[in-house]
């Protein structure tokens, strides 16, 4: 299935105003070539939006991660200088309530995909989640009961806000999930 009729099937708009594509300036400033199947897809659907999900490979404080729209290319480069995105990634979509997605472009791991939890929700008591969430969700509370337990799986420096989504951005986009799915 090529990636509009992906988009479209997960409910996804194109943007009504056109994107910035300058990829090159982006690669510029980042000094690596992007992964080539992302670089593919932001050349072809920067700024598409729209409300999906998808579950992350490890246990998350938020539950599943929920993206509300891709970057274009002049997004991606207006965070690069973001104080919790790790150096070695970039930003390239928004969620709600301080999500973001993450692509790896340097390292063992390039080309994985992370969610970014900016809440830094890894460094929360658990009497701080009780106190922020009145009906916290199923996943949520077993991520705070691994926690406890130290059943957590290891993490590199950098990473403690960072949630393996998935291996490359062909899978990604192929585990993504619209609310009707759900």
């Amino acid at each position: 299935m090529d990636d509009e009729t992906r988009l479209r099937e997960l409910g996804l708009e194109p943007p009504s105003e056109p994107a910035d594509r300058d990829i090159d300036a982006l690669e510029a400033e980042i000094g690596v070539p992007l992964p080539a199947r992302y670089r593919e897809f932001l050349a072809d659907f920067a700024g598409w939006w729209g409300d999906v999900c998808r579950p992350c490979r490890e246990p998350t404080p938020f539950g599943d991660h929920v993206i509300a729209g891709f970057h274009d290319a002049g997004e991606v480069r207006g965070l690069l200088d973001s104080m919790i995105t790790p150096r070695n990634m970039v930003t390239i979509a928004y969620g709600h309530f301080g999500a973001f997605t993450c692509l790896s472009i340097a390292g063992i791991d390039r080309g994985s995909v992370y969610a970014l939890d900016s809440e830094f929700r890894v460094y929360w008591s658990d009497e701080e989640f009780h106190q922020r969430f009145n009906a916290m969700a199923e996943n949520i509370r077993e991520y705070i009961r691994l926690r406890r337990e130290d059943l957590l799986p290891e993490k590199p420096v950098g990473y403690d806000s960072l949630y393996l989504i998935a291996e490359d951005f062909d899978e990604f986009l192929a585990q993504c999930r619209s609310f009707e799915e759900e």
